[in-house]
């Protein structure tokens, strides 16, 4: 089996490990891709390819809560979301290709999954924001998830907390929001950087394989959602991002 082969099976199967992962857990798919593709793949060619696929899995629940979006309601945070993108950019396009990015990758993920489960304790204490914390909030976090999405594909947990802060007690229109604003982020990072040229050549195939493993992944995990424990399987996936970032660190 020639290498090129091999990378091909290796970004199939981790991509349809993470759709999986997220249809039956609800555990961010960018999470996982970003966690195993490093070890084969420049941040920049992981980044681009993570964006890519979320473009369809957001447009596919956008489409399907259309109803539930309110545009004027998340306009401002949505504005703000993509001028970490715009920062991002430039940070992606100059140094995507270099391994010291590899070790703030192993830390931004390592961080995140602190955050997953610290925040995974608070969700009932969740209360509708004042004007004043929206503001902040909206400043603090659609910048953090514009930049870190844009550099490495991991921003959608801060979008998630926004909205949660924003809708306690709408989650249809919590859901959608969240996609909505992943959707237009990804599709305005995707435009910069082909405008940029920094699409490489394989990165169609990569693409196509990707998009068949999404699509695979997350039916069978929506299939197996209550026959799976799914606490169970997020805390496996927990322990194993946490190792692979630990070992990006090490060996970037």
């Amino acid at each position: 089996m020639s290498d090129g082969t091999m990378l091909l099976l290796i970004i199939f199967f981790a991509v349809f490990i993470g759709a999986f992962i997220q249809g039956a857990t609800g555990l961010g798919l960018g999470l996982v891709i970003t966690a195993i593709l490093p070890f084969f793949l420049t941040v920049k060619e992981t980044t681009l390819l993570v964006i890519s696929l979320l473009i369809i899995s957001g447009l596919t629940v956008t489409c399907k809560y259309y109803k539930h979006l309110v545009w004027k309601e998340i306009l401002s945070f949505l504005v703000v979301v993509l001028v970490g993108r715009f920062v991002a950019f430039f940070i992606l396009s100059a140094y995507g290709d270099m391994d010291f990015l590899k070790i703030w990758l192993g830390v931004v993920l390592l961080l995140i999954v602190i955050y997953q489960l610290l925040s995974a304790k608070k969700m009932d204490t969740i209360v509708e924001l004042s004007p004043r914390r929206k503001n902040v909030s909206q400043i603090g976090l659609g910048f953090t998830a514009g930049l870190i999405g844009g550099v490495f594909g991991l921003g959608g947990p801060f979008i998630v907390l926004y909205f949660l802060l924003f809708y306690p007690q709408k989650k249809f229109s919590y859901i959608v929001s969240v996609q909505a604003v992943t959707t237009v982020a990804s599709l305005f990072s995707i435009s910069i950087h082909a405008v940029n040229g920094d699409f490489y050549p394989s990165f169609f195939t990569y693409f196509l394989i990707g998009l068949v493993a999404v699509i695979l992944g997350t039916n069978l995990g929506l299939r197996l959602f209550e026959k799976v424990n799914a606490t169970i399987v997020k805390r496996i996936t927990i322990v194993l991002i946490t190792v692979s970032a630990i070992t990006i660190i090490l060996f970037a």
